[in-house]
């Protein structure tokens, strides 16, 4: 559902208010989805591993107040950021997509957090409902009703789903995780130490993975049009349904991972990856021949100038290289989640600098393709070491189809 709530965003602004428009909607979405991210500091990646191992040691009374406090922190984060972004950019004579973006940034801070802190403690399915997918279809449903600037009806759905999701999360938390300690249960402070330590490598590692996802976005927007950016951003929404799959079960496999390895059961961890690449593989697959013979039709649903040549041919290399992804599994995942983190961040400064480089050689002499080719080449990269490192560590291959049912005693 929140898959077709940014497609149905997409294509609604492109058909009512023009090719322009969307691009300058997508870059809305990238400034908001790069700030919120280095504004939460690694938090919301560490609170799914910290929460995960908590809730699987039956300490709720650290979850609970563990969710309290930092919570707090993120909410502060969340009020400067509205107040700040505005006042810095104009201070700067930085040019801003809306005057909205300081409040669906400090917005996003909020609900990326709440959305972590469920998905540590396993609640996957009120998790789903905080994704940008639900965002973007609030945002059209607003329009729909009288906006006329996609920017400015972004901005206002994402405060309105902050508000709704902060109240939904701390009711669940209060609810769901008052303390319920036993007789001689252990009653020392929980352990926070360590959370600022767990957190710097997953921002960074945030960090890269955000040049690897809106990379190719950014440099297309210095080297071309708005216009062009609509066309690119239309492939990608497509070739990124190949990892459909990958999202809903990943989102369950990261707490998994981590309870798994804390308990020391390796066997569980390799039955689990290879059930969650085979799953990959099964929409995958099917999906990437799709694409590839479809692509020129699925496209032209955005507007008949969506489906020129270089859009197609963009299509086809971010397919190839999302399917790729798929079949390789959920391997930085499990690197997060098991203490690989470090590791993790170096296979990923690696792939981030291929993909830059690539981008700075390609995209200004072949636009759109180049900005594909750009992102296929650093989506490889590390697939590819990330999987000789997990086979090298860990004893088994996450590729789905090179371990497959027929293996099995």
């Amino acid at each position: 559902m929140g898959a077709f709530g940014g497609f149905l965003f997409s294509v609604w602004v492109a058909r009512e208010y023009g090719d322009a428009a969307l691009g300058k909607a997508e870059l809305f979405i990238l400034w908001v989805t790069v700030g919120a991210t280095l504004l939460r500091v690694g938090w919301d990646g560490a609170v799914v591993k910290m929460f995960g191992s908590w809730s699987s040691a039956g300490r709720r009374d650290w979850v609970r107040d563990g969710f309290q406090k930092w919570t707090g922190a993120m909410l502060l984060v969340a009020v400067v950021t509205a107040i700040g972004v505005p006042w810095l950019l104009d201070w700067a004579s930085v040019s801003r997509p809306s005057l909205w973006i300081g409040a669906a940034m400090g917005a996003w801070v909020v609900i990326g957090w709440l959305a972590e802190c469920l998905r540590g403690t396993g609640h996957v399915g009120t998790y789903a409902l905080f994704q940008p997918g639900w965002w973007m279809l609030l945002a059209g449903m607003f329009m729909a009703l009288g906006f006329s600037d996609p920017a400015s009806a972004l901005g206002l759905s994402s405060v309105v789903m902050a508000g709704v999701a902060l109240l939904f999360t701390a009711w669940w938390f209060r609810n769901r995780y008052a303390p319920h300690l036993s007789e001689g249960q252990d009653l020392s402070p929980r352990p926070t130490q360590g959370m600022a330590r767990l957190a710097f490598p997953i921002w960074i590692g945030s960090v890269l993975h955000l040049v690897l996802s809106w990379a190719d976005t950014a440099m297309l927007s210095v080297w071309m049009t708005e216009t062009d950016v609509a066309h690119y951003r239309a492939a990608f929404r497509l070739a990124a349904l190949l990892t459909f799959t990958q999202f809903a079960v990943n989102a369950l496999g990261a707490p998994t991972f981590g309870a798994l390895h804390a308990a020391g059961n390796m066997e569980g961890l390799r039955r689990t990856v290879h059930r969650i690449g085979w799953m990959n593989a099964a929409v995958a697959l099917p999906g990437f021949l799709v694409l590839w013979f479809l692509g020129p039709w699925l496209l032209g649903l955005w507007g008949a100038s969506f489906s020129q040549s270089d859009a197609v041919q963009a299509l086809g290399i971010l397919a190839a290289g999302q399917a790729i992804n798929a079949l390789s599994g959920p391997v930085m995942y499990l690197l997060n989640m098991t203490g690989g983190e470090r590791v993790g961040l170096v296979i990923l400064a690696v792939s981030a600098a291929c993909q830059l480089t690539a981008g700075a050689i390609w995209i200004p002499e072949f636009g759109l393709v180049g900005a594909a080719s750009s992102a296929c080449f650093g989506m490889v990269v590390w697939n590819v070491v990330s999987l000789i490192w997990v086979r090298k560590t860990y004893g088994f291959w996450m590729v789905s189809l090179m371990n497959g049912w027929w293996r099995r005693n």
